[in-house]
């Protein structure tokens, strides 16, 4: 079974990485899916604080990622989703089938553990 995951991954912290362990236990491929810089500034309003260079190289240090992909603004959820055919998004609960752009892709969404405490948003505002 594929799963995929998205997000920016400006700070990889605990969070991330239990997310990334959780969505492993349930597939036997993990794709991520990073926003690209151009991505970043447009949809969340604010630069990253590292280039989607230095974010993958953190990436390919973590065991659990098969796979990395970079989501930009022509090519999203929907354009990666037909490209890897997974069987199931991973997301953290800290979104919602309200919130999340990933559902309604005609595949399974796993809302996963958030770490409480840790956050990507909170790194960037201190």
């Amino acid at each position: 079974m594929t799963g995929i995951t998205f997000g920016a991954f400006e700070y990889v912290h605990i969070g991330h990485i239990k997310l990334f362990q959780n969505a492993k236990k349930q597939c036997d491929r993990l794709i991520v899916c990073v926003s690209s810089d151009e991505y970043i500034e447009t949809i969340k309003r604010h630069k990253s604080a590292f280039n989607i260079e230095d974010r993958i190289s953190s990436l390919k240090s973590i065991k659990e990622i098969d796979d990395i992909d970079i989501q930009t603004l022509d090519i999203g959820k929907k354009e990666l989703v037909e490209k890897y055919k997974p069987d199931v998004i991973f997301v953290g609960n800290d979104w919602n089938k309200e919130t999340f752009t990933g559902e309604g892709l005609g595949i399974k969404v796993v809302y996963l553990k958030r770490t409480k405490g840790v956050s990507s948003t909170f790194l960037r505002n201190r």
